[in-house]
């Protein structure tokens, strides 16, 4: 069997996925008997019924259960490691492929091309409408990838156990690391559509920011993803740790953190960071500070749009004089 579709399941119901299953169902032109889908309910109490799936008569559904609650990322991960198909993809149970050409296109271009790595565009849908995102405007999403599975065995690239959020960027992140940047394939084709469904699991907000919510994972999983980056001698290591030790500083001088209430969970923070940037000061020197101005200029945007960040109390400067006790 050629591709395995990997969904994870917690709070989803009937109802919700059906619009994923169907957009499936109602591809044209593709043989089905080289597609699986491979539902993994994430040990919740919401079961998909039978007669449901049954109702995909033409779909190859493997319907299975984890045992403990893991988290989005190990539940596709237990997905990966109950299949036998040469590539799998990721869908969320509430987004949906973007039109009924998607596997058709996908199909026939991955069993001529067999890449280990192929991105397409993918659609988000928004309170503010739809926006396409293209290429590397893509990343970190795992959504409109293609995978195959002997790159990702090798390569020995899994989702982490202790990252239960922000495990699309390990994930991501794992893979860049472990592919020459030329074998990247790009199809110029929406396959996915993403809706920012604020009330879903992983997007639900509460008093604060998800970042904030979920920070710890915010601030953990750059390091498990450099730790990975280093193991595997990546040429991204260090513009990556770079990156990721900016956009820890800049979230929490941002407005994401200023509250009475987070006092405490920010100075812990600015603590732990402050001891480990120390450690990592000779990269930062090495590198130079014109060019981490530019890295630091493109977190702060992506962090703008992607976060919601507005305003930073201490900049770069800041950054160079209290934490790597730099002066320029």
């Amino acid at each position: 069997m050629l591709l395995d579709i990997i969904i994870p399941q917690y709070s989803e119901d009937d109802l919700t996925i059906k619009p994923l299953l169907d957009s499936i169902n109602n591809q044209v032109n593709v043989d089905f008997s080289n597609v699986k889908i491979t539902i993994v309910n994430d040990c919740s109490n919401v079961l998909l019924s039978d007669d449901f799936l049954k109702g995909y008569d033409k779909l190859n559904i493997s319907y299975i259960r984890n045992d403990f609650n893991t988290g989005p990322g190990l539940a596709r991960q237990k997905g990966i490691d109950n299949t036998n198909c040469d590539f799998i993809m990721f869908c969320d149970s509430d987004d949906t492929l973007y039109d009924d050409k998607v596997l058709m296109i996908i199909m026939d271009f991955i069993s001529k091309n067999e890449p280990d790595y192929l991105v397409t565009n993918i659609m988000i849908e928004g309170e503010n409408g739809r926006i396409v995102k293209k290429d590397r405007s893509t990343f970190p999403w795992m959504h409109g990838k293609v995978y195959k599975r002997e790159f990702l065995i090798r390569n020995e690239i899994r989702f982490h156990p202790k990252v239960r959020h922000l495990e699309d960027s390990y994930f991501t992140m794992s893979v860049l690391g472990c592919i020459d940047p030329k074998s990247i394939i790009y199809l110029d084709y929406v396959t996915y559509l993403w809706k920012n469904n604020s009330q879903s699991l992983t997007r639900k907000r509460k008093k604060f920011s998800y970042t904030v919510e979920t920070f710890d994972d915010f601030y953990n999983s750059p390091i498990y993803t450099y730790e990975f980056l280093v193991k595997k001698n990546s040429y991204l290591k260090f513009n990556y740790l770079i990156s990721s030790i900016l956009a820890i500083y800049i979230v929490l001088y941002s407005n994401l953190f200023d509250y009475s209430e987070l006092e405490e969970k920010k100075d812990y923070y600015i603590k732990t960071l402050k001891e480990y940037v120390k450690r990592k000061k000779n990269i930062f020197v090495i590198y130079g500070k014109e060019k981490v101005e530019k890295i630091y200029e493109i977190e702060y945007k992506e962090l703008e749009e992607r976060n919601g960040v507005n305003k930073v109390s201490h900049g770069l400067d800041y950054f160079y004089e209290e934490f790597l006790n730099l002066k320029y």
